[in-house]
């Protein structure tokens, strides 16, 4: 059995995960996607994870990170939404597995499906801009020029590296 956190570009974080409400050592395993990033506490949120995983049980853990700060044409409200505002360097995730007193395994890159996101992303926008001058859609208060500079600057960060996309898995020792 196992416990599945997910709330990817959601600003609402639950602050019940300070405190899960499952039993110590009850799950086998843990899931972490696209969420960790957005804790304000992320100590607590590692250590709550641990306590419900049993002895030799394991996480995952799948995020944003990022590498030196975020560039400041993606700072602000955006940064929050898209996740990336909190990412943290991929040592810094693992670093707050072990203080929780997991023994991380493993360190997966995947920036290609950062790469692939962006993209998809500037596609759709493309798309939605012809549909609205072609009069099939109406968005009268969406800034196209604003939303393609944003996803020109994001598909910058990742080319560039500043941003890429990472897992990470850890055992409960015992």
């Amino acid at each position: 059995m196992g416990v599945r956190v997910h709330c990817h570009a959601d600003l609402a974080v639950p602050q019940n995960l300070l405190r899960l409400t499952f039993a110590d050592g009850q799950f086998d395993a843990v899931i972490c996607e696209c969420a960790f990033c957005t804790f304000p506490n992320k100590m607590a949120a590692a250590a709550e994870f641990a306590r419900v995983l049993r002895p030799g049980g394991s996480m995952g853990l799948a995020d944003l990170t990022r590498s030196g700060e975020v560039p400041p044409e993606l700072q602000g409200l955006l940064a929050w939404i898209a996740c990336i505002a909190d990412a943290l360097r991929i040592d810094e995730y693992a670093h707050y597995l072990s203080d929780a007193d997991l023994t991380v395994d493993r360190i997966e890159l995947h920036d290609d499906a950062l790469t692939s996101l962006v993209h998809d992303i500037r596609t759709k926008l493309f798309a939605a801009e012809l549909r609205v001058k072609l009069k099939h859609m109406n968005l009268p208060s969406l800034d196209f020029e604003q939303a393609k500079s944003l996803a020109r600057a994001a598909a910058g960060a990742v080319k560039d590296g500043r941003f890429g996309h990472a897992l990470i898995t850890a055992t409960k020792p015992g």
